[in-house]
């Protein structure tokens, strides 16, 4: 699969940017939610895995690259083929208002 890298420079306190972590893993993908966290990256799934069916359909959509200790910044978001990078930062506007109650550096759709 085609993706697309896109260089960025969003940065985050560290309790910001441990809550982004903590959010996307209580809403991992296995357990209905559409992340998928490792140590320095969130991979952001089209579906849940919650039925056979949507396992089977769901992609992933694109993944944000983190940087940790003084920098704590996400430095790439990676597009996956059929996504634009705006479509990344919906989602990260998204997981910011869950994790820190506010849009920070994504966007919200309206």
């Amino acid at each position: 699969m085609k993706t697309t890298k896109h260089p960025v420079d969003l940065r985050y306190t560290l309790p910001q940017l441990l809550e982004l972590f903590a959010v996307a893993h209580r809403e991992d993908v296995d357990k209905g939610g559409r992340y998928d966290a490792r140590s320095a990256a969130i991979n952001v799934w089209s579906h849940s895995w919650t039925t056979a069916a949507t396992w089977r359909d769901s992609e992933t959509i694109g993944t944000f690259y983190v940087h940790w200790g003084e920098e704590n910044r996400i430095w790439c978001i990676e597009t996956d083929e059929g996504f634009a990078l705006d479509d990344l930062l919906v989602e990260l506007g998204a997981l910011e208002q869950k994790a820190c109650g506010q849009v920070i550096h994504g966007i919200v759709r309206g």
